[in-house]
C-alpha cells in the first residue's frame, strides 16, 4: 500500500481541478475521470505520472486514444518497451500490441490468450515492464475482467518470521519456460532471452515499499534451492497473494485506459465467449528498472 496515499492527490489537486479521484476495492489503486488525455499535455500527463508511482492501479476512464496517443502518453512514463510477437503489434508501431479475437482478411489481427494465468508483464526481462497501459476499444458484454493482486499488500500482511525467510530469495524467471507453457517450440540453441535471477521481495524506487515479488508461468525456480521444492513454495505464495482479500477487479467499459504497477501487482485476464462477443484492446509497455 503506498506509504502516503495523500501525496499525489495533494499536487493533483494544485495542478488540475477537473480531474476527480476514488479509491478503488480497499483503497488499492484509483479510479480518475473528468479528463482528456489526449487533450492533455506535459502537466496532466505528469500528474498521472505521479498518481501511478503511489498507487498500485489507475483505471482511467472515458478516454479516446489513437494508437499514435496512447504511444505519446506511455511515454511520459518511461520508454516503451517492444513486443516479442510482432505479428500482433500495430503496423509501424511494434510498441502497441493488440489484443483481440478479431479476424480480418483471414488472419487475426491479435492475441487472443494473452495475459491468462497470474503473472507480472515481462518478469523474464533484465528490466521487467514497469508499467502496462490496457486501452479499451471494444468489450465483451460479459466476461474478459482484469484482476489485479497488492502485492504490498500480501507481504505486510506476513508474519514476520515468514518474511525472514523469504526476504533474500532470488527468483528464476524464463522465457523459456514461458514459451514451453504456451506449447511454443524454441530452437534449443536460442539464448536471445536468457534466463535472469530477480529478488522476490522488491523494494519500490518511489518510497521503498515492499512487495513479495513473484509471478506464474515465468518462475523456473528459486537460486540455492531444489527445483520441485520450489515449484512448490512459488505455486503456494502465489495463491497466498491472489485470495480475495488482496485482489481488484475490473469490470471493463470502452474508453477504460486500466494502468498498473507490475512493480507491485500481480494480474490475470479471464475469458469471455470468442465465438459470441468480440474484444479489441491495444496495450503498451514501459520497461523498467532492474529489481532491487
Amino acid at each position: 500500500m503506498p506509504a502516503n496515499p495523500d501525496r499525489g492527490r495533494l499536487s493533483l489537486g494544485q495542478r488540475l481541478v477537473t480531474m476527480r479521484t476514488r479509491a478503488l476495492a480497499g483503497g488499492f489503486g484509483l479510479e480518475i475521470s473528468g479528463i482528456d488525455l489526449a487533450a492533455g499535455g506535459p502537466a496532466l500527463h505528469a500528474a498521472i505520472v505521479e498518481l501511478f508511482n503511489f498507487h498500485g492501479v489507475l483505471v482511467i476512464r472515458d478516454q479516446r486514444l489513437t494508437p499514435e496517443a496512447q504511444l505519446a502518453f506511455t511515454r511520459a512514463f518511461g520508454e516503451p518497451e517492444t513486443n516479442q510477437r510482432l505479428e500482433y503489434t500495430i503496423p509501424g508501431l511494434p510498441e502497441v500490441y493488440v489484443l483481440s479475437n478479431r479476424m480480418e482478411d483471414g488472419r487475426k489481427i491479435g492475441d487472443v490468450d494473452a495475459g491468462q494465468g497470474w503473472h507480472t508483464d515481462a518478469s523474464y526481462l533484465e528490466r521487467p515492464a514497469m508499467c502496462t497501459m490496457l486501452l479499451a476499444l471494444e468489450v465483451p458484454d460479459e466476461g474478459s475482467d482484469t484482476l489485479l493482486a497488492d502485492l504490498c499488500a500480501a507481504w505486510n500482511a506476513l508474519p514476520d518470521d515468514r518474511k525472514a525467510v523469504l526476504d533474500g530469495m532470488q527468483v528464476r524467471h524464463s522465457w523459456r519456460s514461458l514459451m514451453a507453457l504456451k506449447g511454443i517450440a524454441l530452437d534449443p540453441d536460442d539464448d536471445s532471452i536468457p534466463d535472469v535471477l530477480h529478488p522476490m521481495v522488491r523494494r519500490h524506487p518511489a518510497d521503498g515499499r515492499e512487495a513479495l515479488w513473484i509471478s506464474t508461468g515465468t518462475t523456473a525456480g528459486i537460486e540455492g534451492m531444489d527445483t520441485g521444492e520450489a515449484l512448490a513454495l512459488l505455486e503456494e505464495l502465489a495463491a497466498y497473494v491472489t485470495q480475495e482479500r488482496f485482489v481488484f477487479r475490473h469490470k471493463w467499459r470502452v474508453g477504460d485506459l486500466l494502468i498498473w504497477d507490475n512493480r507491485c501487482t500481480l494480474h490475470t485476464g479471464t475469458r469471455f465467449d470468442v465465438a459470441r462477443y468480440q474484444r479489441l484492446v491495444h496495450r503498451t509497455w514501459v520497461r523498467g528498472e532492474r529489481p532491487v
